[in-house]
């Protein structure tokens, strides 16, 4: 794939995404692969919007002019994706927060994402440096999910962290290796910032003691850990679960 824009969320791929990115009025136009011998009933609805709102469209015949990649057969071309500042997470509206500290792994960072898309948490605050770098995988393994997220670098999770308790945010750290007998179900309250360390050795000592809460997800003792997505997920469903 030939990387022909910068600016995060300016290339978008896959007609989930696509069609994400179209709702949140990003998209400028679209490029397309072998239309004619789609079957795709997504992609047809998705090129009959575009020719309503008068969206530029490219029909591409030749396979070998496809510049993105063959998994795809639509991106879109799109205005940059908003993001926004440790300073400014005050001015953003959310009740449940998931800070991401270092993890390494694009396709896990995407199914993150659509997960917390999935369960209402609606700022996800990534470090600036020292962690995977959000681009158009994420995107398409976010499948659109990252549209109606509110992405947050920050610099320092320390910084962070204290920024969260003004705002009376309870600070949750998930730890497989955690000894506490208090499950993630009764922690009751309205504002909750859940925190995943990286994939190879989570949450460093430091970290989780700035944290309120430190938890572990029970499962069978037969396996060691679960893959830093699906516990992302497991702990996000449970609070989404609380509020349903």
């Amino acid at each position: 794939m030939e990387k022909l824009l910068s600016g995060i969320g300016a290339l978008v791929e896959g007609v989930n995404a696509v069609t994400a990115a179209f709702e949140t009025n990003r998209v400028k136009s679209l490029v397309v692969l072998n239309y004619q011998s789609s079957n795709s009933k997504k992609l047809k609805e998705l090129i009959s919007k575009a020719e309503k709102n008068k969206i530029e469209i490219k029909f591409i015949v030749n396979k070998h002019e496809w510049k993105f990649h063959p998994r795809h057969s639509v991106v879109a071309i799109c205005k940059e994706k908003k993001t926004f500042k440790e300073s400014e997470i005050e001015n953003l509206r959310s009740s449940k927060v998931l800070v991401l500290d270092h993890l390494q792994d694009t396709n896990n960072v995407g199914a993150i994402i659509r997960s917390a898309a999935a369960f209402d948490f609606k700022i996800i605050c990534i470090p600036k440096k020292r962690s995977v770098q959000i681009n158009e995988k994420t995107f398409s393994m976010s499948s659109g999910g990252i549209e109606y997220i509110d992405i947050v670098f920050y610099n320092s999770i320390f910084t962070l962290i204290k920024q969260l308790k003004k705002l009376d945010f309870w600070t949750i750290g998930l730890d497989m290796q955690s000894n506490s007998s208090e499950s993630l179900n009764n922690i009751n309250t309205q504002k909750v910032s859940l925190f995943l360390g990286s994939e190879e050795k989570g949450l460093s000592t430091e970290v989780k003691n700035k944290l309120d809460f430190i938890h572990s997800i029970e499962m069978n003792k037969n396996i060691e850990s679960l893959n830093a997505s699906v516990s992302a997920a497991i702990a996000m469903y449970q609070f989404f679960k609380k509020d349903s």
